[in-house]
C-alpha cells in the first residue's frame, strides 16, 4: 500500500464510513434476495424455507418489528460507544480514542444493525398480498439472530474496553509488535558497501505541509534512489513533527530543476505528512500512550499506583528484545546490497530514555513506584548487551540521586539504595 493511499484511507476507517459500507452492502444484499424471490418463485418456495412461509399480515408485522428494533438498538450502540469514549478519555487517556474508533467490534456492530434495518425495511416495502418473499424473510431472520449475538459480544467488548489493565496489555502488545518490526527490518537490511557520506551540496526536498511523518514507503524510495543512482538521507524520523518548507530529505546527488521536481513529487507521495500521529508503525507513540496512562495514574487526583506499575511492566517487556539485540538508525539497501536510504530511527538509548525519565520524575516521592521501576530496570539488566547495560545503570544512578533529593525518610532512601545495589553492586 502506498503512502498516498494510506493518507486517503486513514480518515475513513472510523465509526462513520466502515459501518456505512457494511450497511450499504446489506442493503444491496436485500435487493439481490428480493430479485431471487421475484425471478425464481420456485426458489422462494423451496422446502428449505418452509419454516418461513407466512401470510402477508404476519410478514408485515415481523419485518416492521425487526426494522424498528434494529434502528433503536443502533442508537443504543452509539450511545454506549460515546459513554465508553467519555470514560476512557477521563480515566485512562484521551489519545486512546483513536484506538476505540478503529475497534472492529464497534464498527461491525454499528454496520450490522444499520444494515439489518435497511434490509428489513426494503423487504417490507416489497412485500404485498400477491407475493410474500420467503427467502428474503429467511435472510431477515438470519440477520436478526446474528444481530442479537453481536450485541451480546459488543456489550462484553465495551466493558473490557474501559478496563485499564486490559487496555494497557493491548497497547503493550502493539508496542512489542512495532519494536519487533523495527528489529526485523534492521536484521534484513544487509548492505555490502560503505554508507556514503552526506553530501552538503546535495539537493534538498522540503516538507509539503506541516504535520507528522506517519509512514515511509521504503520500497518505492529505494527504487527511486536506485534508478537515479543516489543516496537519500532523511533529516527527520518517523513520528516527528515538521513544518511546511522544512528540510525533509537530502539527496547525495545534485539534481536539475526538472529532476528535482520529479523527486519532490515521488517523495511527497511516498512520505505522507499527517495532521495527527497514529499508533500504527510508531513505537514512540505507543510508549507515550503507556507513559501518559502511568503519569495520569500517579497524579494526586487519581492516585492509582498499581496502574502505573502495570505500565512499567509492559514497557519493560517491550524493551526486552532491543535491550538484548540493540537498535540503531536504519539503512535500507537495494537488491544488490547497495545502501540507498538512511532513516533516523529510535535508538536503544532513545527508547529507554523516553520511557524511564518521565516515570522517574513523576515517582520521585512514591516509594512503591520507585521500587517497581528499579525492578523493571533490573530485569532488563539481566539480559542486556554491554551498550544497554550502561544506559540502564545510568538510570538506576539517577533514581538513587532523585531519592536523596526527594522528601523521603532515611529508611526509604536506604531501601531504594539497597534495591539498586542488588542489581548493580558498584552504585553508591
Amino acid at each position: 500500500m502506498t503512502g498516498q493511499l494510506r493518507k486517503y484511507l486513514r480518515p475513513i476507517r472510523g465509526l462513520g464510513t466502515v459501518p456505512g459500507l457494511i450497511s450499504l452492502a446489506l442493503w444491496v444484499g436485500s435487493l439481490c434476495a428480493l430479485w431471487l424471490d421475484h425471478t425464481f418463485p420456485e426458489f422462494s418456495n423451496n422446502e428449505a424455507f418452509r419454516y418461513f412461509y407466512t401470510d402477508y399480515d404476519t410478514a408485515k408485522s415481523v419485518l416492521s418489528t425487526v426494522a424498528a428494533a434494529s434502528i433503536t438498538t443502533l442508537g443504543l450502540v452509539y450511545s454506549i460507544v460515546l459513554v465508553v469514549f467519555t470514560t476512557a478519555a477521563g480515566n485512562i487517556g484521551p489519545r486512546l480514542l483513536q484506538r476505540f474508533t478503529g475497534d472492529s467490534a464497534n464498527q461491525f456492530t454499528a454496520g450490522l444493525f444499520g444494515g439489518t434495518f435497511l434490509f428489513s425495511l426494503t423487504v417490507l416495502h416489497q412485500t404485498d398480498p400477491d407475493l410474500v418473499p420467503s427467502f428474503s424473510i429467511a435472510c431477515t431472520f438470519l440477520l436478526a439472530g446474528l444481530s442479537v449475538l453481536q450485541l451480546i459480544y459488543f456489550v462484553h467488548n465495551a466493558s473490557v474496553s474501559v478496563t485499564v489493565d486490559e487496555e494497557v496489555a493491548e497497547i503493550g502488545s502493539q508496542l512489542e509488535s512495532e519494536i519487533e518490526s523495527l528489529l526485523h527490518r534492521e536484521a534484513v537490511d544487509q548492505y555490502n558497501q560503505k554508507i556514503p557520506e552526506r553530501n552538503p551540496e546535495g539537493s534538498i526536498v522540503e516538507a509539503p505541509s506541516a504535520g507528522y511523518i506517519t509512514h515511509l514507503d521504503v520500497k518505492n524510495l529505494v527504487k527511486f534512489a536506485r534508478e537515479n543512482d543516489t543516496f537519500i538521507t532523511f533529516l527527520h524520523g518517523q513520528g516527528e513533527f515538521i513544518l511546511e518548507g522544512q528540510k525533509l530529505v537530502q539527496l547525495n546527488s545534485v539534481l536539475n530543476d526538472e529532476q528535482l521536481s520529479k523527486a519532490e513529487k515521488i517523495i511527497h507521495e511516498t512520505v505522507p505528512v499527517s495532521r495527527s500521529r497514529s499508533p500504527e508503525s510508531d513505537a514512540e507513540f505507543s510508549i507515550n500512550l503507556l507513559i501518559e496512562i502511568a503519569l495520569r495514574a500517579l497524579s494526586p487526583g487519581v492516585n492509582d499506583t498499581y496502574t502505573a506499575v502495570t505500565c512499567v511492566d509492559r514497557i519493560s517487556s517491550a524493551l526486552a528484545a532491543p535491550v538484548k539485540r540493540g537498535l540503531r538508525d536504519h539503512v535500507r539497501a537495494d537488491e544488490n546490497g547497495i545502501p540507498r536510504l538512511l532513516v533516523p530511527g529510535l535508538t536503544l538509548e532513545d527508547l529507554i530514555n523516553t520511557a524511564f525519565h518521565p516515570l522517574r520524575r513523576a515517582a520521585k516521592n512514591n516509594v512503591l513506584m520507585i521500587k517497581h521501576i528499579i525492578d523493571a530496570l533490573g530485569r532488563l539488566l539481566e539480559i542486556a548487551e554491554p551498550e544497554a547495560r550502561e544506559v540502564l545503570t545510568q538510570h538506576l544512578r539517577l533514581i538513587l540521586e532523585s531519592s536523596k533529593d526527594a522528601n523521603l525518610l532515611k529508611n526509604d532512601v536506604d531501601f531504594i539504595a539497597n534495591r539498586c545495589k542488588a542489581f548493580v553492586s558498584e552504585i553508591k
